[in-house]
Formats: C-alpha cells, sequence, structure tokens
C-alpha cells in the first residue's frame, strides 16, 4: 500500500513538473511584450542645486516620454513668478533641436486633491531635424516670466533617431 501511495505521488509530482514550464513561458512572454517609456525627471536637490536626469533611451519619432517635474522649480527661479499653490500650472515645451516645431504639453498634479509639488507629463518624441540628435525641453508656470530653462537655453536630451 506504501509503495503505490509513493508511486501515486510521484506521478502527481511529475505530472506537475511538466505543466509547470507552461505556466510559466506565457507571463515570461508577457513581461516581455511590456513597452517602457524614457523618463525625464528635474527636480531642487537640498540645497537648491537644480537636477534634470534620465531614465532610459529617448527615440525619435512617434515613441512616448513621461516627464517627472518639481512644479517648485518654475516657481523659485524669478522674482516675477508666484510661489508654489495647488493650482500653479506648468507647461512643458519640447522641439527637436532647433526645429521651430514647438510642441506644448501640460503637466499636472500626480494627486490633484493634495498639496502635490510634483506634476507629470508626457509628450511624444518630434521627427528628428536635419539630423540632429537632441530634443530641447524648457517649462513655464502661472505667471508672467516664470521660465525653467538651461539659463537662457533650453535643456537638451539626446535622442536616437530611427
Amino acid at each position: 500500500m506504501q509503495k503505490l501511495r509513493n508511486a501515486l505521488l510521484a506521478l502527481v509530482i511529475a505530472i506537475a513538473l511538466t505543466w509547470m514550464p507552461s505556466f510559466t513561458v506565457p507571463s515570461a512572454q508577457a513581461a516581455a511584450d511590456v513597452e517602457f517609456h524614457p523618463g525625464l525627471q528635474f527636480s531642487i536637490a537640498p540645497y537648491g542645486e537644480w537636477i534634470e536626469s534620465q531614465s532610459g533611451a529617448i527615440f525619435s519619432p512617434d515613441h512616448e516620454v513621461h516627464v517627472y517635474y518639481d512644479s517648485l522649480r518654475v516657481s523659485s527661479d524669478n522674482a516675477s513668478c508666484p510661489s508654489f499653490s495647488p493650482s500653479t500650472e506648468v507647461t512643458g515645451y519640447v522641439m527637436s533641436d532647433n526645429s521651430g516645431d514647438i510642441q506644448e504639453f501640460p503637466l499636472v498634479s500626480l494627486d490633484p486633491p493634495a498639496v502635490d509639488f510634483v506634476k507629470f507629463g508626457s509628450f511624444i518624441t518630434p521627427q528628428c531635424f536635419q539630423g540632429s540628435h537632441e530634443i530641447e525641453i524648457w517649462f513655464s508656470g502661472t505667471g508672467s516670466g516664470c521660465i525653467d530653462s538651461d539659463y537662457g537655453s533650453n535643456y537638451t536630451f539626446p535622442v536616437i533617431c530611427e
């Protein structure tokens, strides 16, 4: 009787091991089908240093890029800018390097009911302009003169032209 029970147990284990790859392969394939979006982060370090960073390669044209933005940047750069409030509106602008074809994209609070400094937006990468391998980005905020750019020029990030 014990031999029969051990044989049945071994059979059940063998069947389970045979089925396992069929459970794992589709989930691995599903993970491979996930579309990853590059991200750009614009923040302020504790001592007032402005930081811009990029995660993931940016391809052009027609790929989505996510932007995370600390809205204190656009309200603290210039005395004519209002102080931060939940209603501070931030707009991003992107173009292929010096193309003049500017695309606007709004940035919204990640948590609209709360006072949230982080704003989120996304844009679709523009066509590469005359072989340029950069995109330019800058921001404006509510109020006159509220511009966040890289000291008179725009922030630039490398793109891979397809």
